[in-house]
């Protein structure tokens, strides 16, 4: 076989063999609630099927400034999140929501963290009962297809594959907002989300 003839056999194989690129696109938009930008609301997607679990990712929940951070946390099912203490006080992270367990980390200081496995679905309360004004929320989710707000109620969720959804809106005393929508192979949706 010539040089020539096995350089092309070796690219062709190399074309053959490589997994195909799944049809993906960017769901972006914007929350409002009254005319104004809903910051720390969470939009994500769910399938019509459950896709396979992902390996378990580890995610960090500060607390700074007698502060969550951040205050809203959406993770997908079997995170890990970790709560790191960067004040110079001690802070206790815990939670009274059944779908987390019912956790308490105790009490620890600055540069410690504690770690908690989120697996069960559902909106989780955090607090700190050392400094009761402390509060924050982790959204348990089921897909990974999810953005939190930004201070102007934008988002954007990258990498969807191409199918039908429910878009679903949360945000802390705010009704549940649903629709369904279709996601292209490629480009942009833009979906935009207000509350009268």
């Amino acid at each position: 076989m010539s040089r020539h003839s096995f350089m092309l056999m070796a690219a062709l194989t190399t074309i053959l063999l490589r997994p195909a690129l799944a049809a993906a696109a960017t769901v972006e938009g914007s929350v409002t609630i009254a005319g104004r930008p809903a910051a720390d609301a969470v939009v994500y997607l769910e399938g019509s099927a459950e896709r396979p679990p992902r390996p378990a990712a580890q995610v960090v929940m500060d607390q700074r400034n007698l502060a969550f951070a951040p205050t809203v946390l959406p993770v997908v099912r079997g995170t890990v999140v970790e709560f790191t203490n960067s004040d110079d006080v001690q802070h206790n992270v815990f939670s009274p929501s059944a779908v987390a367990k019912k956790f308490d980390l105790g009490s620890y200081s600055r540069g410690e963290a504690r770690r908690v496995t989120f697996d069960q679905l559902g909106e989780i309360v955090v607090l700190c009962n050392i400094h009761m004004e402390m509060e924050a929320r982790i959204l348990v989710l089921r897909d990974p297809y999810f953005a939190r707000t930004q201070a102007t109620g934008a988002y954007a969720i990258l990498d969807v594959p191409a199918g039908s959804y429910t878009l679903k809106v949360w945000r802390k005393g705010w009704r549940p907002t649903t629709r369904t929508v279709d996601v292209p192979e490629s480009g942009t949706l833009a979906i935009d989300v207000a509350d009268p």
